[in-house]
Protein backbone atom coordinates (compact mmCIF):
# COMPACT_ATOMS: atom_id res chain seq x y z
CA UNK A 1 0.00 0.00 0.00
CA UNK A 2 1.34 3.41 -0.98
CA UNK A 3 1.07 6.27 1.48
CA UNK A 4 -0.36 9.36 -0.14
CA UNK A 5 -0.09 12.93 0.97
CA UNK A 6 -2.98 15.34 0.77
CA UNK A 7 -2.73 18.28 -1.61
CA UNK A 8 -1.80 20.60 1.28
CA UNK A 9 0.80 18.17 2.65
CA UNK A 10 2.40 17.91 -0.78
CA UNK A 11 2.38 21.69 -1.15
CA UNK A 12 4.08 22.17 2.22
CA UNK A 13 6.59 19.39 1.47
CA UNK A 14 7.65 21.20 -1.68
CA UNK A 15 8.06 24.49 0.20
CA UNK A 16 10.16 22.72 2.83
CA UNK A 17 12.34 21.28 0.06
CA UNK A 18 12.80 24.82 -1.26
CA UNK A 19 14.10 25.86 2.15
CA UNK A 20 11.09 27.75 3.47
CA UNK A 21 10.77 28.16 7.22
CA UNK A 22 7.46 27.56 9.01
CA UNK A 23 6.60 31.26 9.22
CA UNK A 24 7.30 31.70 5.50
CA UNK A 25 5.06 28.73 4.67
CA UNK A 26 2.27 30.09 6.85
CA UNK A 27 2.50 33.53 5.24
CA UNK A 28 2.55 32.18 1.68
CA UNK A 29 -0.37 29.76 2.24
CA UNK A 30 -2.37 32.02 4.59
CA UNK A 31 -2.54 29.45 7.39
CA UNK A 32 -1.32 29.61 10.98
CA UNK A 33 2.19 28.55 11.96
CA UNK A 34 0.63 26.06 14.33
CA UNK A 35 -1.26 24.46 11.43
CA UNK A 36 1.96 24.30 9.41
CA UNK A 37 3.61 22.46 12.29
CA UNK A 38 0.71 20.01 12.51
CA UNK A 39 0.88 19.27 8.79
CA UNK A 40 4.65 18.77 8.92
CA UNK A 41 4.17 16.34 11.80
CA UNK A 42 1.57 14.43 9.75
CA UNK A 43 3.99 14.18 6.82
CA UNK A 44 6.74 12.89 9.10
CA UNK A 45 4.40 10.32 10.67
CA UNK A 46 3.08 9.03 7.34
CA UNK A 47 6.58 8.31 6.03
CA UNK A 48 8.29 7.72 9.41
CA UNK A 49 10.65 10.65 8.86
CA UNK A 50 12.60 12.52 11.52
CA UNK A 51 13.73 15.71 9.82
CA UNK A 52 12.88 18.40 7.31
CA UNK A 53 15.84 17.26 5.23
CA UNK A 54 14.15 13.86 4.90
CA UNK A 55 11.02 15.60 3.63
CA UNK A 56 13.15 17.39 1.01
CA UNK A 57 14.66 14.10 -0.10
CA UNK A 58 11.16 12.61 -0.35
CA UNK A 59 10.02 15.50 -2.56
CA UNK A 60 12.99 15.04 -4.87
CA UNK A 61 12.48 11.24 -4.93
CA UNK A 62 8.85 11.61 -6.02
CA UNK A 63 9.86 14.09 -8.73
CA UNK A 64 7.77 16.94 -7.36
CA UNK A 65 10.75 19.25 -7.59
CA UNK A 66 13.94 19.11 -9.61
CA UNK A 67 17.31 20.16 -8.26
CA UNK A 68 17.32 23.04 -10.76
CA UNK A 69 14.23 24.47 -9.09
CA UNK A 70 15.98 24.51 -5.72
CA UNK A 71 19.53 25.55 -6.54
CA UNK A 72 19.83 28.86 -8.33
CA UNK A 73 22.87 29.97 -10.29
CA UNK A 74 23.23 33.00 -7.99
CA UNK A 75 23.68 30.63 -5.03
CA UNK A 76 26.90 29.31 -6.57
CA UNK A 77 28.25 32.80 -7.28
CA UNK A 78 27.64 33.87 -3.67
CA UNK A 79 29.44 30.80 -2.32
CA UNK A 80 32.64 31.49 -4.25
Amino acid sequence: MQTLLSKREKEISILIAKGYKDYQISESLFISRRRVGEIILNIKRKYKLTSRVSIGILVYHFGWLSINEVVKEDDFKDAQ
